[in-house]
């Protein structure tokens, strides 16, 4: 799966084949053809570990969190360390989206990764919150990995702090701390 992965990322559901996966693994055609007849079978597989890979992640991190801990500083690292840190983890995500658009069952594999997403800030936000939260969370996400003037991580801070329904505490336009 990580070469399948390495693959996504690097060429696109488009450019995915067996024998491509087969070289980036370093193992014989046959070995791929057997456990994933279809490109189909392998993409979707790839997907899945891709997802529970990114959901069980960011689930760890919000639950580390304690009661008095920086929640807002929790989740900013969650997008700034975790997410934009790893772009080859974007690219394939920016690929699930696309198939999400055309393939329910990649659609289907998309809405489970939002709900276990809500749910885990669910654990610290009403519903209605950490849904709003979530949707800023994807939304910085594909801003942060395309934006030519990255954000910096007190910028993202303010906007999680506004989503999750409270002023920013920070200037944003004093820092230079910029998402690698």
């Amino acid at each position: 799966m990580a070469s399948a992965l390495d693959v996504l990322a690097r060429d696109g559901v488009a450019g995915i084949t067996h024998r491509a996966v087969a070289t980036a693994a370093d193992v014989p055609l046959g070995s791929v053809t057997y456990h994933f007849t279809t490109l189909d079978d392998l993409v979707q597989h790839a997907f899945e570990a891709h997802v529970d890979t990114l959901a069980s992640r960011f689930e760890a991190r919000l639950a580390s969190c304690g009661d008095g801990d920086d929640l807002i500083g929790c989740i900013a690292s969650a997008i700034t360390d975790d997410l934009a840190g790893r772009p080859n983890e974007l690219a394939v995500t920016y690929e699930l989206y696309g198939g999400a658009v055309r393939r329910p069952e990649i659609r289907r594999l998309t809405q489970r990764w939002m709900e276990r997403a809500e749910d885990a800030l669910a654990e610290h936000f009403d519903r209605t919150t950490a849904r709003l939260v979530d949707v800023v969370v994807e939304g910085l996400m594909v801003h942060t990995s395309i934006a030519q003037q990255p954000m910096s991580k007190n910028e993202v801070r303010a906007l999680l702090t506004m989503a999750a329904g409270g002023a920013p505490t920070t200037d944003t336009t004093t820092t230079t701390e910029e998402i690698p």
